[in-house]
């Protein structure tokens, strides 16, 4: 059967992929093999990790969904801001001083719901150690560290008799403790108490104080983010090998966050309440020596009321220093909210102080302010930075937050000059009591420090009786919409899609391994390789026994002799029929089998009653006289040199009696004048007259260019190439090589091959 390669364009590349890596087919499955068993391997010692998170609600939104909160003047003139971020929130809920409150809620609760973040307790179970959350067989208490190294390094506790043995560092004390009495060594000391009956030896580490246990093992497991950038909801997170822990731990996080927040809010209403009070007894005490000089004035001078002119004068004047008075908080309220804004980003909290000072322009800026951030917000989901309607509305909101600063900084232009105007209005109406009589005059001055305390005093009062209304009234900031919660599934490690990712890279590394295996690999290893290097036809394949012997002779009815026969079925079809045929078989290199081919070959022809011989044209190295146990000692090139030898003298039977042979004769040092010359020509054209199939078996082509010659002449020109042993270069190259020659009817027979044609076809 003949087998035509395709042209490498018309080739499915699966198959061509497949046939480049089957020959490795073994190391790939072993690679594949070994990736999944290391998977396995890593995944069976991997701990399971599981999360639980809670989400946290920041209350009183604006509609950019950012906190707000009334601003109270006297509050912000006392740098008293009730604002922060969400982002502030986050921070804060990842600091020390948030999670070591936590820590300590967990290590107080009572004894069944105590988690001690300081030791944990291991088993062996199988091969590998697994962490014990409840139950635990040994307490260990009075704890006291002589050396830091031993954080984290994982102790063997070995029970022997009624006490026990300590292992660290793959050292086993040789010393036998007791229950109950004091473990000492270089690095600690503490007591170890049995809770329950130990057979088998447990594990335990030591995570430290407060401080070790953030740094090493709550910092990296604790995520805290914001839900979605419209909401001002927080999700903490917190992932731990035990989820009941995991839960634990979280809901301890958000109940000291918010306890921490209620104690914050009351702590600033005292504050206020305090100063309030202060100002109340300093006013207070100022009110009633006003109130006991102008009733002693008026007694000791017999003055009821001031005159007309003189009311009106006190009237104006208290009206003046209480406006100044408040001014002076207007004037502390504004320095405060020029620094908040210069220093922050969000400036959505601020409205309440604006509506404060009256200051509706600015208020509308916020509000188109916002605007332009929730579209900002918008276009960041669907363009990059650089998007043109996106860099549009940047400058948009860089000029709103210019425009907000200007104005309060206008605002408090404002105010200073209203000051100015207030102190120069007070300066007048003192200008103008001067002018009254003396006992007049000192009336008034004392009126009118009676009437500023006394309106001083009410405002004070008014504030004290609000802020002790809000802090009855405190409530956090913060409300817990969803407690920690944890499904009980691990989130990693991923084992299935682990092992079928790792798996399936293992397959990928160890094909792109044989490709690499078989690109840096210059010789051909098989058929279809062969196949997709040339387009000339495969006439058939030989398995790697073809060199072996004489196959034909020693065992006619083997697979093998099927093989020769499928061969010489092929050749059955292309020859001239009706006339001698010249079959030459030659290779490019030696060791290749062509001279066994070729007594096979001559050998099955002569079964089918074709008369047949074989002409051994390889003067190089003569080797297929051995096949047929017939001496060299005459042969093609003693005629060739003799003019007087006859062609008789040098054909020579066989053991079969439809086979001669002409052998190579002794050496010569010439060859190439002899296979060139015309006698041999006239050898060959009386050899057809007589034979049917004549065989030619050369020297390979790529040491002795006399071959390609007689290819020239021969009707059928097979060319033998041995897996392994032929160059790829070679096979590729091989058509150009035919055509430069004008070599024709050139077939291919693959030889020392472990997939016969009839298999790849």
């Amino acid at each position: 059967m003949i087998s035509r390669s395709k042209q490498k364009t018309e080739e499915n590349p699966l198959v061509e992929l497949f046939s480049t890596i089957k020959p490795y087919k073994w190391s790939i499955f072993s690679i594949t093999a070994i990736s999944a068993i290391l998977t396995l391997l890593y995944l069976y010692f991997q701990p399971s990790i599981y999360e639980s998170y809670a989400i946290i609600k920041i209350k009183s939104e604006t509609r950019g969904g950012e906190r707000l909160r009334d601003i109270d003047p006297l509050s912000s003139a006392l740098s008293i801001s009730g604002n922060s971020e969400v982002d502030q929130e986050l921070a804060i809920l990842k600091t020390f001083y948030t999670n070591n409150r936590a820590i300590e809620r967990l290590a107080n609760k009572k004894p069944i719901e105590k988690i001690d973040l300081k030791i944990q307790y291991f088993k062996e179970e199988g091969y590998k150690e697994v962490e014990i959350f409840l139950e635990f067989p040994i307490d260990i208490r009075e704890i006291k560290f002589f050396n830091k190294d031993i954080l984290g390094e994982k102790i063997k506790l070995i029970p022997a008799g009624d006490g026990f043995r300590i292992k660290i560092d793959d050292t086993i004390a040789s010393e036998i403790y007791n229950y109950g009495e004091s473990v000492k060594t270089n690095k600690f000391r503490f007591i170890v108490d049995k809770k329950s009956k130990l057979k088998k030896p447990i594990y335990f580490k030591f995570n430290g104080n407060n401080r070790n246990i953030y740094e090493k093992i709550i910092r990296k497991n604790l995520k805290v983010s914001r839900l979605n950038e419209n909401v001002s909801l927080i999700k903490v997170a917190y992932q731990d090998t035990s989820p009941s822990r995991a839960t634990a731990y979280i809901n301890a996080l958000v109940d000291v966050y918010i306890a921490q927040s209620i104690k914050d809010k009351s702590k600033k209403n005292n504050k206020i309440l305090d100063f309030i009070e202060e100002q109340l007894g300093n006013t207070g005490k100022k009110l009633k020596l006003s109130e006991s000089q102008l009733e002693e004035y008026r007694v000791s001078n017999s003055v009821i009321e001031p005159s007309i002119q003189s009311e009106a004068l006190i009237n104006r004047l208290s009206t003046v220093e209480v406006e100044l008075s408040e001014n002076s908080i207007r004037e502390r309220l504004i320095s405060n909210l020029l620094t908040f804004v210069k220093h922050n980003k969000n400036l959505d909290s601020i409205t309440p102080t604006l509506r404060e000072l009256e200051d509706e322009p600015t208020i509308r800026v916020i509000e188109r302010l916002q605007d332009l951030q929730r579209r900002a917000s918008e276009l960041r989901r669907d363009f990059t930075e650089k998007h043109p309607d996106l860099r549009a509305v940047r400058r948009d909101i860089a000029r709103s937050k210019r425009t907000i600063l200007l104005n309060i900084e206008s605002l408090k232009s404002n105010i200073s000059a209203r000051k100015k105007d207030l102190i120069s209005l007070k300066k007048e109406y003192e200008e103008s009591l001067k002018t009254l009589p003396t006992k007049e005059k000192q009336l008034i001055g004392l009126r009118r420090n009676y009437e500023v305390n006394s309106k001083m005093y009410s405002y004070l009062l008014e504030k004290k009786s609000e802020n002790e209304m809000k802090k009855v009234a405190t409530i956090s900031d913060y409300e817990i919409v969803d407690r920690a919660y944890s499904n009980g599934i691990p989130i990693k490690p991923k084992r299935l899609s682990s092992l079928v990712i790792f798996t399936l890279f293992g397959s990928v590394f160890a094909v792109l391994l044989s490709l690499l295996r078989n690109f840096m690999i210059n010789r051909v290893q098989n058929i279809k390789e062969v196949e997709r290097l040339t387009t000339l036809p495969i006439y058939g394949s030989l398995p790697i026994t073809a060199d072996t012997g004489f196959e034909i002779s020693d065992h006619p009815e083997s697979k093998l002799s099927e093989n020769f026969r499928s061969i010489r079925t092929t050749l059955q079809f292309i020859r001239k029929v009706d006339k001698s045929n010249i079959i030459l078989v030659t290779s490019n290199a030696p060791k290749e089998g062509k001279t066994v081919i070729t007594a096979n070959l001559c050998a099955i022809f002569q079964m089918a009653d074709y008369r047949s011989i074989v002409i051994d044209l390889n003067l190089y190295r003569p080797e297929i006289h051995n096949y047929f146990n017939i001496t060299n000692d005459k042969g093609i090139s003693d005629y060739l040199l003799n003019k007087r030898d006859k062609i008789e003298d040098i054909i020579l039977p066989t053991a079969y009696p439809n086979l001669d042979i002409i052998t190579a004769g002794h050496s010569v040092t010439n060859p190439s004048d002899l296979i060139l010359s015309d006698k041999l020509e006239s050898l060959i054209a009386r050899l057809k007259k007589e034979y049917d199939f004549i065989f030619i078996d050369t020297a390979p082509f790529s040491m002795v260019a006399d071959t390609l010659y007689l290819m020239q002449h021969a009707d059928i020109n097979l060319i033998v190439i041995r897996e392994q042993i032929a160059k790829k270069s070679f096979v590729s190259n091989l058509e150009d090589m035919v055509k430069q020659h004008g070599i024709k009817n050139v077939g291919l027979v693959i030889n020392g091959t472990t997939e016969l044609l009839s298999d790849s076809i």
